[in-house]
C-alpha cells in the first residue's frame, strides 16, 4: 500500500477556510487515533447493500470517500477492487497504511486529501461514501466534482444521515449540545437535505433507499439515554411498513448511476 497527499484544487483558499479544514481535521484526528483498523463483518449490512449496488467490482477502480476506520477499503480490496481510502485525517491514512503493511495488502492505496480534491485522483468504476456527504460543504461544488470523478457508466453508494423531517430538523439546531442533550460528530455538519440530493439529481440517476424506520429510536438516544428503546423501536418497525413513513427515516442509501 502507498500513501499520498492530494493539494488543494484552488490556490484561491482563504484564511477561514484553511482555519475551518484544520478544525475539522484536528476533530477527526483525534477520533481515529483510539480507533485501530479492523476487518469488517462480511455480512456487514451497508457493505454488502453496497456491493450488490456495483456488481463486480473484480479489478475495478473503487474510491472509498471518507474511508476513516478503513473497514469499507478491506471489504472492497477483498473482494478484488483497487481501492483509492482517502480522508481528510492523516491518522485516518496512516492507520490503514500500517494495517495493510502489516497484512500483506497491496491494492489499497491511502490518499490524505478533501473530497473536493478528489477528481485529482483519475476517473472510477465506483465510489462508496459512509456517512460523509454531509459533511461536504457547499455541496454543489462537491457534486460537480463527483461527477467528474465517476466513469461514464460508473455507479456510486452513500449511506447517508436525512434531513427531510422537520422535526427532526428543528430538534437537531435548538435542543441537541443543550440542556444536556448530547451532541455527536463536529459543530461543522448537518443532515443531508432534500435540496442537496436535488443537486446530485442534476448528474446522476438517484434512487433512494429506507433500510429501516429511524425516528423514534433517537429520542431513546438523546432524551432517554437508551431508556425505553424497545418500545421507540418497535413503533419505528410497525409504521416502517407504510412507505408514507420511510421518508422521514434518519437513515438512506443513495444508489447513483
Amino acid at each position: 500500500m502507498t500513501m499520498e497527499t492530494v493539494n488543494n484544487l484552488s490556490s484561491q483558499t482563504n484564511s477561514s477556510s484553511e482555519i475551518n479544514n484544520s478544525h475539522v481535521e484536528d476533530f477527526w484526528n483525534n477520533i481515529y487515533s483510539h480507533s485501530p483498523t479492523h476487518f469488517p463483518d462480511d455480512d456487514d449490512e451497508v457493505l454488502s447493500t453496497a456491493l450488490k449496488h456495483f456488481g463486480d467490482i473484480q479489478g475495478a477502480r473503487l474510491l472509498d470517500l471518507g474511508c476513516g476506520y478503513g473497514s469499507s477499503s478491506l471489504y472492497f480490496a477483498r473482494k478484488g477492487a483497487n481501492v483509492t481510502s482517502v480522508d481528510i485525517s492523516e491518522v485516518a491514512i496512516n492507520n490503514i497504511a500500517q494495517f495493510c503493511a502489516e497484512h500483506q495488502i497491496t491494492n489499497i492505496t491511502g490518499v490524505k486529501a478533501s473530497a473536493f480534491d478528489i477528481a485529482q485522483l483519475g476517473e472510477f468504476d465506483f465510489v462508496f461514501g459512509n456517512l460523509i456527504l454531509h459533511h461536504l460543504e457547499p455541496f454543489g461544488d462537491f457534486a460537480k466534482v463527483l461527477r467528474q470523478t465517476v466513469k461514464p457508466g460508473g455507479k456510486a453508494f452513500f449511506h447517508e444521515n436525512n434531513a427531510f423531517s422537520r422535526v427532526l430538523v428543528w430538534f437537531r439546531e435548538n435542543i441537541v449540545g443543550k440542556y444536556g442533550i448530547p451532541k455527536y460528530g463536529d459543530n461543522e455538519e448537518f443532515p443531508l437535505t432534500p435540496q442537496e440530493v436535488d443537486e446530485l439529481k442534476k448528474y446522476f440517476s438517484v434512487n433512494l433507499e429506507y433500510p429501516e424506520l429511524v425516528f423514534f429510536g433517537l429520542a431513546s438516544v438523546y432524551l432517554f439515554k437508551g431508556g425505553f428503546h424497545p418500545p421507540m423501536q418497535a413503533l419505528d418497525k410497525f409504521l416502517y411498513q407504510y412507505p408514507t413513513f420511510r421518508k422521514y427515516s434518519y437513515r438512506q442509501y443513495l444508489m447513483l448511476e
